[in-house]
């Protein structure tokens, strides 16, 4: 049996499943709000999977010679978690005639292949039944706040627009997202590729910032399409390695991304990235098209607007709220590559604050870091062993207690874990 053929047969059984798998899994929930909303991505990745594993058994089943579908009917057993217990017979001739090819979503390519075609749509049968339309929902609503700064600065750099969503792929939009590779942030930067895009050390870790980050992405992108001169390839790249692609292309350089996949040159995980995404963004773009009730964020949408005030000293954010008689988690919020919930020991550090708030923000910081007695920005590092406190912590090193705690960002009453290292402030 021709594997495209093959692989389009199971396709059909996973697909025509996956409504009525959708439907049950969520009847128990019907009326779970927002946050099973976000959560029901979970289930979807189970179905995903399921599906996954259906072509790659398929793919590797097929040998020369193989009868062909009309002759020999595939059976599909239970999906998704046992949902389904009916055998569905499905030949690659009862398969209904695919619509239009997907050629072109919002500034990417799609071969007009098989086997591309096939990828794009099973993610797209996914996202529009009722489980994953809900998921994608929630996941569009979430990123509202940054998606219109990621569309905006894409368009400065002259960036196909689909990749707005790439995001969604990465991390569903959440700015905090670790994976279980140690990758962080809305773009999912791991801590061996920041550089020179981004920075890390013991107060800051820029992954978490979800507007510089973006600008790392962009220029991360761009730099990947300059070196393969094309978008399938360029994002595969970001998600496996430039180094990885670079071999992959070099040992085949006459084959696209799609063949590449389709032939076992790149991990699983690569292959389903980039149709993922091409899926996500034809769906997102044309919601109407397809019967979907997404979140439309308009061109001409404002992007968030804030202020800056640079610090010296470390200064604990709790303390700049308490002065600007703002909630901490405001600062918080705006600044989350802060690690330690205080301001770095660097001079001219920026320091997020809401629209209007600069002058308030700025007396407040010079109040406190007068308030500090002119402490040094030099530190030394303690790790915490048996019988530590705070007091003795201060009476050792010859400090406060609270220039300890503004230092690392704690209060009087943390305990101290074994292990841990604190940042004890010299004069």
């Amino acid at each position: 049996m021709n594997a495209t053929r093959k692989i389009a047969a199971v396709l059909a059984v996973a697909i025509s499943a996956f409504p009525a798998a959708a439907k049950n899994a969520d009847s128990a929930a019907a009326d779970a709000g927002t946050t099973q909303e976000i959560d029901a991505g979970a289930n979807l990745e189970k179905l995903e999977a399921q599906i996954e594993s259906e072509i790659i058994e398929a793919e590797k089943n097929t040998e020369p010679g193989e009868k062909t579908a009309a002759e020999e009917p595939i059976q599909a057993g239970a999906v998704a978690d046992g949902t389904i217990d009916v055998q569905i017979e499905v030949v690659a001739e009862e398969i209904p005639a695919k619509k239009d090819d997907i050629t072109h979503v919002a500034g990417l390519d799609v071969e007009q292949t098989d086997y591309a075609q096939s990828m794009v749509r099973k993610y797209m049968a996914i996202y529009t039944s009722e489980k994953g339309s809900r998921t994608l929902r929630a996941i569009l609503r979430n990123g509202e706040e940054y998606r219109i700064f990621v569309r905006k600065k894409l368009a400065e750099a002259g960036l196909p627009r689909a990749l707005e969503y790439l995001p969604v792929v990465e991390s569903e939009y959440t700015i905090a997202a670790t994976s279980k590779s140690g990758a962080k942030g809305m773009w999912q930067f791991m801590e061996n590729s920041i550089k020179p895009y981004l920075k890390k050390n013991d107060w800051i870790d820029e992954r978490l910032d979800p507007w510089k980050s973006t600008d790392a992405a962009i220029r991360k992108l761009k730099e990947n399409y300059d070196v393969f001169g094309d978008w399938a390839l360029a994002l595969a790249a970001y998600n496996c390695g430039a180094g990885a692609m670079l071999k992959a292309t070099r040992e085949n350089p006459d084959k696209s991304f799609w063949i590449l996949a389709e032939q076992g040159y790149l991990k699983k995980q690569t292959v389903h990235y980039v149709p993922k995404l091409i899926a996500i963004a034809e769906l997102s773009e044309n919601p109407e098209k397809y019967g979907l009730d997404l979140p439309v964020l308009e061109d001409d949408a404002e992007i968030a607007q804030y202020d800056f005030v640079k610090t010296g000293r470390p200064v604990s954010l709790m303390k700049i709220a308490s002065e600007m008689n703002i909630g901490v988690k405001t600062l918080k919020r705006l600044n989350p590559s802060l690690v330690r919930n205080v301001t770095p020991p660097m001079q001219g550090f920026p320091l997020r604050v809401p629209l209007g708030t600069a002058e308030i923000a700025k007396k407040a910081v010079e109040k406190l870091q007068k308030e500090s007695g002119g402490a040094s920005s030099f530190y030394v590092e303690h790790k915490i062993i048996s019988g530590d406190t705070l007091w003795g912590l201060s009476r050792t090193y010859g400090c406060k207690v609270d220039d300890i705690c503004d230092l690392n960002g704690i209060s009087q009453k943390t305990i101290l874990k074994l292990g841990k290292v604190l940042y004890i402030p010299l004069k």
